[in-house]
């Protein structure tokens, strides 16, 4: 658009990162106005006296008839963050999942994209030199030396609204300030001290005397002659912090006293670079290309191919090979994985075949490294990005292919916070903004994606056989209902431990709850302590001797006496991972026994050690919950072990028996994956069929049985569901919300299309009452309709002053 066009737009909207609906009118002020475009970020104020980070969707020259519109204050870049096809993209997420633009936006921005006017600035050591700075710029450099912080609100008495950007900008750049949600930007580039040496040292002379020189200062002498090795065997400068760590701080000060190294500084992107030779692709087994080849001539016919694997049949290499086409024909690729857990282990195996052309985008990366990821993906650097569900949500450019890994799981849904999307669902819009194409691998694909195949959406290619024809885990069902050597733990599984340890293999053991056990309970009186916020029982947790709410947080000291009886009479009852490390480390006092599970992989790089220890063979016995069921390769785990498989069949949910056969096909898979492997799945029901189709590696046949039955109760992929919540701290008033929710739409509905409304699976959490309702209606047709009848009625409970209150949430496709 041409400049002269830009001059006539007067007015802009924006996407603000609240939940409200639609986009809002702001006018663009004189002096910017042949600045503005689509996608970039803007501050204006809202609600008062507010600010926020608001994104230009648009420019025109309708002025809005209903409210007098406000200007927008400042640009906070001349380029746009955001893309035409993510604004696209935004709005059919917010469209399907029925929530708004603003909460998609708040969703899939960094945070320190978007800072709000909630910030507080503070003074810096910095010395100020009062007669530079002007008259606003001294009332606010006043006003911290009264106070210590200052809430960018309070600056409204003393500053008019459009003079505090500009104001605290000039003092952020003079460093004067600092600020906590730098309203200017938060993102600060990263700089690193590197280290060279003194370029006088080329002439050989001057090098030679140097040394003698430092003869008498043997450990300065060995540090010097290190970083020369140092600096032959890199091509990229050395850090500071490398030579500080192979030496001591003390003898690095000391050579650059002497000027016999010097360190300058450069900015440098938090995501660690690969500095190491570039691998060459594997050759293929006569499977792989076979299944390979088949997957490039489905592409021509279909969009979205399901590549359906069993475990260990080297899905990896196809996935590498195709990115590898891809990056030939300048193409880039995303590659989703379920968790970080995987992704930690796939950036080492993606750098090794790409270099650093590889972005990598998930949960652990703090503000500033996702600001980095997002620019760089911005400016179309990354071949490849690897990411968790969240990188959907980026600025993707020029991409070919989407691989979606473990298509199956569940952490691919979002049901946290809005918008409750799912990613394997919304590439398929991805990939057809781009022309591209989606590949989703598997060795237990969901109902849906069969479901898809079946419709003639999806192309479908399978891989029975395992990577160099490596058999199939031989699976053995263990009954509890025998003697066992501790509570948890059966002869079998001792025995096919202490045959594992002896032959120096690894162990992976499977248990689906963390902690030490669920319950404290009295044997006196049955009481047991449970969350004051929540309607659950509070999980005792033995390392830190505290019974904790895993739902909100709320954490209580282990009592000595029953709060209700006050006897001594308190005992735990039911098994949480801590409980089974400490019974096998009772059993296997020499075994390096390791713990996997939420608790454990809390900091940073939890799982970057976890995977390193278990490479070098540092640990012996992996125990841990899903965590541990999810892509893990390592070459030595010869035996898998469920210690109590019963728990995962016996949840209120339709999906149970699906993600139970998921979930044991994925453990048994971890183990023998060079050679023939075994798996042992400890339950009190042995003959129950879904263990059955396990233990005979048949997930076609327990596929059968789940879509026969899902068939006849009306569930996915038969039917989709729309799931309503009412939340409310006032139980009465959570009921009714929903109860006229409900008669609204049984005008439209009939039964057995709506059910409830009814209590949640737990009624309260962290003090809010919960109930819910829960719609179905045929796959085949449209929700178009239906999705109208939902928005109708909520515009009609919106005009109940009581009921506004109450925090309705809608999740399309409920997992």
């Amino acid at each position: 658009m041409s400049f002269k066009i830009l001059a006539k737009l007067k007015f802009v909207n924006v996407i603000i990162p609240l939940s409200l609906d639609g986009v809002f009118t702001y006018q663009i002020p004189e002096n910017l106005k042949d600045q503005v475009q689509a996608g970039q970020r803007v501050v204006v104020p809202f609600g008062g006296k507010k600010l926020y980070t608001a994104i230009v969707t648009e420019l025109h020259d309708q002025k809005p008839e209903l409210y007098k519109t406000k200007e927008i204050y400042s640009l906070l870049e001349d380029f746009s963050m955001v893309t035409k096809n993510q604004i696209e993209f935004w709005k059919w997420i917010a469209d399907y999942y029925l929530c708004s633009l603003g909460d998609v936006y708040r969703n899939a921005f960094p945070s320190a994209l978007k800072p709000e006017s909630e910030t507080f600035i503070r003074k810096t050591q910095q010395e100020i030199l009062w007669e530079e700075l002007d008259e606003k710029e001294t009332f606010v450099m006043q006003s911290l030396e009264i106070k210590t912080s200052i809430n960018l609100k309070e600056i409204e008495f003393f500053l008019a609204k459009k003079y505090i950007i500009p104001t605290i900008k000039s003092l952020y750049e003079k460093s004067l300030i600092e600020l906590d949600e730098q309203i200017i930007e938060k993102y600060k580039p990263k700089k690193v001290t590197y280290l060279q040496l003194n370029p006088e040292f080329e002439n050989s002379d001057i090098f030679k005397q140097a040394l003698l020189e430092i003869e008498r200062a043997q450990k300065q002498r060995e540090a010097l002659l290190l970083f020369i090795q140092m600096q032959h065997r890199k091509t990229t400068f050395i850090e500071k912090k490398e030579l500080v760590d192979k030496t001591s701080p003390a003898v690095v000060k000391a050579l650059l006293e002497k000027n016999y190294i010097q360190e300058f500084q450069l900015q440098k992107d938090r995501m660690e670079e690969y500095d190491d030779h570039i691998e060459d692709s594997y050759r293929l087994s006569d499977a792989q290309q076979e299944a390979l080849e088949k997957i490039e001539k489905l592409f021509e016919s279909y969009s979205t191919v399901l590549l359906y694997g069993v475990t260990g049949s080297g899905k990896t290499e196809l996935y590498l090979q195709l990115i590898e086409k891809q990056i030939l024909q300048s193409k880039n690729s995303l590659f989703l994985l379920p968790e970080i857990s995987i992704t930690t282990q796939w950036v080492g195996r993606i750098q090794k075949r790409f270099g650093d052309e590889v972005g990598i985008y998930h949960s652990k990366l703090n503000q500033n490294e996702r600001v980095e990821i997002w620019k760089n993906t911005l400016e179309n650097k990354y071949k490849v990005i690897i990411g968790v569900r969240s990188a959907i949500f980026l600025p993707l450019q020029n991409i070919g292919l989407i691989i979606v890994d473990e298509e199956h799981d569940s952490s691919y849904k979002q049901s946290d916070n809005k918008p409750f999307y799912h990613a394997r669902d919304c590439v398929q819009i991805l990939a057809r903004q781009n022309q591209a194409k989606v590949l989703l691998g598997s060795a237990t694909p969901s109902m849906e994606s069969f479901y898809n195949h079946e419709q003639g959406k999806f192309g479908l290619v399978e891989l029975k056989e395992r990577f160099g024809k490596v058999g199939l885990p031989a699976t053995e069902m263990i009954s509890l209902r025998k003697p066992t050597v501790t509570p948890n733990i059966s002869h079998e599984l001792q025995k096919e431990i202490n045959t594992c340890l002896e032959n120096k293999k690894q162990v992976i053991l499977f248990h689906n709850r963390r902690g030490f056990a669920p319950v404290v309970e009295c044997n006196h009186c049955g009481h047991s302590p449970s969350c004051p916020n929540c309607d659950v029982s509070l999980t005792y947790h033995k390392i830190t001797s505290a019974l904790r709410c895993h739902y909100c947080g709320y954490t209580m000291a282990l009592p000595n006496t029953c709060p209700n009886c006050h006897s001594h009479a308190l005992e735990t009852k039911g098994i949480g991972t801590q409980q089974i490390e400490e019974e096998i480390s009772r059993l296997f006092p020499d075994a390096k026994v390791a713990r996997m599970d939420v608790d454990t992989m809390k900091k940073k790089h939890a799982y970057e050690i976890l995977f390193e220890k278990m490479a070098l063979h540092e640990i012996d016995i992996l125990i841990g919950t899903q965590m541990v069921t999810k892509g893990l390769d390592f070459d030595s785990v010869q035996l898998a072990g469920v210690i109590r498989a019963d728990s995962l069949l016996n949840l209120p949910n339709f999906r149970a028996g699906e993600r139970a056969v998921q979930l044991l096909t994925q453990v048994s898979g971890r183990s023998g994956r060079r050679e023939q492997g075994k798996v042992l799945i400890q339950t009190f029901d042995p003959e129950n069929p879904f263990y059955l189709f396990v233990q005979e590696n048949n997930y076609e046949l327990a596929k059968e049985a789940i879509l026969r039955e899902r068939k006849e109760f009306l569930y996915p992929p038969y039917f989709r569901l729309i799931e309503l919540t009412f939340k409310h701290k006032n139980q009465d008033r959570a009921k009714k919300a929903a109860g006229f929710i409900g008669d609204y739409l049984k005008n439209y509905i009939s039964e057995p299309f709506i059910l409830g409304p009814e209590e949640g699976l737990i009624p309260r959490i962290n003090n809010q009452y919960i109930y819910k309702i829960l719609l179905k209606h045929p796959a085949n047709k449209s929700t178009k309709n239906i999705k109208t009848y939902i928005r109708s009625s909520l515009n009609r409970i919106m005009e109940i002053q009581a009921y506004r209150s109450v925090r309705i949430d809608v999740d399309v496709d409920p997992s």
